[in-house]
This record gives C-alpha cells, structure tokens and sequence, in this order.
C-alpha cells in the first residue's frame, strides 16, 4: 500500500487538493497542524486519513471511490484516541447516489446511539444500547503508520 499526503480529499472530485511532499506532512505532524494522508491500493484510493490536534479520521473508499465507511477518533490524551462516531453508506449500483446511511455514537461509558436512514422509503430506524467498547479504543498514529486505524472490525 502506497501512502501519498496532501491539504485534503475532496470527496466530490474524487481526487486531492495540495499535494504535499513527506517533509511537509512530517513537520505538520511534528507540529500538531492538519493534513491528509492517502493509502492507495492499485493506484486507488482505499483509506484516507485526516490527522489534526484534536481527533483522527479515517474514510473507507470502494472500488468506485466511493465514501462507504467513516471513523471519526476523538484525541482523549496522552497518545490515545476513542472512536467517536462511525458513518455506514450504502450506494446504488455503480452510481453515487446513497440509498441507506447508519450513524453510531459512541461515549467512554459504552453508551451507543443509533440512526439508520433509508433514502428510498424515507424511514428512520434510532436506537440506543450500552456495550463493551474496547475496541474503539487505539493510538494517536506515528507519521506514516496509519493501517492500525483501518480496521472495519471496530
């Protein structure tokens, strides 16, 4: 998996803006300062990670570069990040257009909030449980190490 950085990713062109060169991604991570890291897989995009002072994201890219899974890591302190929310799209064939989205909350207590949206029929589905939520816990990533973060098992 090849990793390539920019400013961020624009999910509308499919593509990045600003690319940056590894020195400047690392003195932005060395800084605490926003930018985006790009894990290609045969030339595609599969996971983009955006990295700030405050949380960690990761989005999970289809075969038609399509956003079909987001983790949004709140930084809680000394190098640990919690799994705040997690965002599930799904798509209509081959096209762009969502037709389902599910929304999870997450709190440290392992109380979980639920929204489930179908587009088609217009139905919203909202639960609420409490779990055991060890595996939302991870670390603030080293510059260039991002693939523990890309688990879809969470």
């Amino acid at each position: 998996m090849k990793v390539y950085y920019c400013d961020e990713w624009s999910d509308l062109r499919k593509k990045p803006w600003n690319i940056l060169d590894d020195r400047t991604a690392y003195t932005c991570h060395q800084k605490h300062e926003p930018y985006t890291a790009v894990l290609t897989e045969n030339e595609k995009p599969k996971y983009i990670v955006n990295v700030t002072n405050e949380w960690v994201s990761v989005s999970f890219y289809d075969d038609y570069i399509r956003k079909y899974l987001n983790y949004d890591f709140e930084i809680i302190n000394d190098g640990k990040i919690f799994l705040r929310t997690a965002i599930y799209w799904e798509y209509d064939d081959e096209t762009d257009r969502e037709v389902s989205s599910m929304i999870l909350g997450f709190r440290e207590d392992g109380y979980i909030a639920m929204e489930k949206r179908d587009f088609k029929t217009g139905t919203v589905e909202e639960r609420e449980i409490s779990d055991t939520l060890e595996k939302n816990w991870d670390v603030f990533p080293d510059f260039g190490q991002y693939i523990h973060l890309c688990k879809e098992d969470r």
